[in-house]
């Protein structure tokens, strides 16, 4: 039914004057009509659509009864409400109509006629009231579907987020051992003279654990608790120290990083620990676009925001799977995913975007489907805000 438009009801009658008396009673109670006095008629205008009820003679005078050819057009997936008018007051009949589907029945009387409209507005109301109420059962399925949803997202960013603090925690209790281990080897480097054939040995070991004391250290920063400290940043330095973090995930996926990096990049303020969440938020996108391998680009130029102010152009090139042009559009919605679930919570990108606004940024996505995705940040050199916080 549109509610735009008079009701349109389709009546089915064989005796011409009575349908007549029909239409012109109908028409007068505001209804739109059609009459028709065969079944076939009837047939072919309900198959051509836009019948909100139909009105049916039970006796057609033929060898099929109403009910029957009721039977015959919902069979025929042409279902709609139905008035069955019928001469016999008898239970059988009215039994099999109930049965049938018919929403009302009217007897043909004197008064019929009368009633007819009433009987009709009342059967559009419950029609309407019914489809109302399907409706709304299909958005509250909906809506608990998504409720079901955020709260798995929720109940994985809760555990992502128990899984971090261990993490520091470790990282935290790796400090001490990672100390006295450089301590003594730095005693033993010191004892052994630079012809030892052990001297070499000692140096590599050296190294790697000072890279070990670097990862802690990184470790430990990305995860302290946020203070919104603004400062000069260094965009290529802090890129690297991410790699590092990243460096381990990367290589057990097969990604080759490629860094290109402008010598001539200005210092900008930001807060050195939410850039760094934003870099190691888009790696691991990246990484898991790329379940086969590939190749992961940084990119660090300069640019311009806007008219007459410099910016720090920042792209993050990907070889993966892409992202569907439906999609493109929702990947900084909060909880927004195309992962498999509890593999990502959807909150990401839209962390991402949070922090490059505060830091009066943009961000934007570029991505073609088994081609790639590249991830395009602008940051001011200078936002005009935040340079008090550094005096």
């Amino acid at each position: 039914m549109n509610a735009s438009r008079p009701e349109t009801v389709l009546i089915l009658e064989d005796d011409e004057g009575v349908a007549r008396l029909q239409q012109k009673r109908l028409e007068r109670a505001g209804f739109t009509t059609i009459r028709v006095t065969n079944p076939s008629a009837a047939l072919e205008i309900i198959r051509q659509g836009g019948i909100d009820l139909f009105v049916l003679d039970n006796q057609l005078g033929g060898a099929e009864d109403g009910l029957a050819f009721y039977h015959r057009i919902k069979n025929a997936g042409l279902d709609l409400p139905v008035i069955l008018v019928t001469g016999y007051s008898d239970d059988a009949t009215i039994i099999r109509a109930l049965r049938a589907g018919v929403r009302d029945y009217v007897f043909k009387s004197v008064e019929y006629l009368d009633y007819l409209p009433e009987a009709c507005r009342r059967v559009l109301d419950q029609v309407r009231v019914q489809r109302e109420r399907e409706q709304a059962l299909v958005e509250l399925k909906a809506k608990t579907e998504e409720l079901r949803a955020t709260t798995q997202q929720l109940w994985q960013a809760a555990r992502l987020a128990g899984v971090g603090e261990l993490a520091a925690s470790i990282a935290h209790e790796l400090n001490n051992p990672l100390g006295t281990v450089s301590l003594r080897l730095e005693g033993v480097l010191a004892k052994t003279p630079p012809d030892d054939p052990r001297r070499k040995s000692l140096e590599i070991i050296d190294s790697e654990v000072s890279r070990m004391a670097r990862l802690v250290a990184n470790l430990l920063q990305f995860s302290r608790p946020g203070r919104d400290q603004v400062s000069t940043v260094d965009v290529c330095e802090e890129i690297r120290k991410t790699i590092e973090l990243a460096e381990h995930h990367l290589r057990k996926r097969r990604i080759i990083l490629r860094t290109e990096f402008d010598p001539t990049v200005p210092p900008i303020f930001a807060d050195r620990q939410q850039l760094r969440q934003v870099f190691l938020n888009l790696f691991t996108n990246a990484a898991d676009a790329m379940p086969q391998g590939g190749q992961l680009i940084p990119r660090v130029r300069t640019g311009v925001l806007q008219p007459n102010q410099p910016a720090v152009v920042i792209e993050v090139v990907d070889t993966g799977v892409g992202i569907p042009p439906t999609h493109l559009g929702r990947v900084f919605d909060p909880f927004f995913t195309t992962k498999d679930e509890g593999q990502g919570t959807g909150l990401g990108l839209a962390i991402c975007k949070r922090i490059i606004d505060q830091h009066h940024g943009k961000i934007e996505i570029e991505s073609e489907v088994n081609r790639g995705t590249t991830v395009r940040i602008l940051l001011p050199v200078r936002n005009g805000t935040n340079t008090e916080a550094l005096h």
